[in-house]
């Protein structure tokens, strides 16, 4: 039985190591605000690096909130 028991543990451990999609854009979106807040503060000269930067990071942004509604939507 206890060997059983740790079989059971050990998936539900994996389970929990696998972000959800949510969570992976999550983390694209912090490390191109991170990005972008180098190149504001080091190369302040380059605008359309900056730009480009603050764009990706509100798509990003646009696709984690309509993920979002759609989990809300679909769990209503």
């Amino acid at each position: 039985m206890a060997e059983g028991g740790q079989q059971q543990q050990g998936g539900q451990q994996r389970q929990q190591q696998q972000p959800s999609p949510v969570q992976l854009m999550g983390r694209a979106l912090t490390d191109i605000r991170k990005v972008q807040n180098m190149l504001e503060l080091q190369n302040p000269g380059q605008t359309e690096a900056i730009k480009m930067q603050r764009e990706a990071g509100d798509l990003v942004w646009q696709v984690i909130q309509s993920m979002q509604q759609s989990q809300q939507q679909g769990s209503q």
